[in-house]
């Protein structure tokens, strides 16, 4: 059986294991250490919370849930921004109960939306999400732009 909490500091080496995981499979290399992610989810201010999925003590997904604000709706906006199962477990439904778990925590917030994105290429996420009737593609969200803060 798996379970889904909120990840504790204990967690972070796992948390840790399981985004330079992700990161590899997506061909980058994690850029941040235990430090940084425990200051995003457990710091003084911080920007976001870990949901953790363990089969017994063992962990086997996590969520990263980062927040910003509408400003003009004064509502908090939630963004699952990273979503990871380890391999031997994928298929058993526990990345689709992260997303039931983060859906209950936007909910209970009062949260206006709960977002969850993939890299274009990972095309096993993209048909499961199109397959969850809770999720909605947004088909509309561009065109985006980023200003670049690099003094280079």
């Amino acid at each position: 059986m798996t379970d889904i909490s909120f990840a504790t500091r204990a967690d972070l080496p796992a948390i840790f294991e399981m985004i330079c995981a992700l990161c590899a499979y997506h061909g980058d290399e994690a850029q941040v250490g235990v430090a940084q992610i425990d200051e995003v989810f457990f710091g003084p201010t911080p920007i976001g919370v870990a949901l953790i999925a363990k089969h017994g003590t063992t962990p086997v997904g996590y969520a990263g849930i980062t927040s910003s604000m509408a400003i003009h709706e004064n509502k908090t906006r939630l963004d699952i921004h990273h979503l990871f199962v380890s391999d031997a477990h994928r298929g058993q439904g526990i990345g689709k109960a992260l997303i039931e778990s983060a859906k209950a925590y936007a909910v209970k917030t009062g949260a206006l939306r709960l977002t969850i994105g993939t890299d274009a290429g990972n095309q096993t996420a993209i048909a499961t999400y199109r397959a969850m009737p809770e999720l909605t593609e947004i088909t509309d969200a561009g065109p985006r732009f980023k200003v670049n803060l690099s003094n280079t």
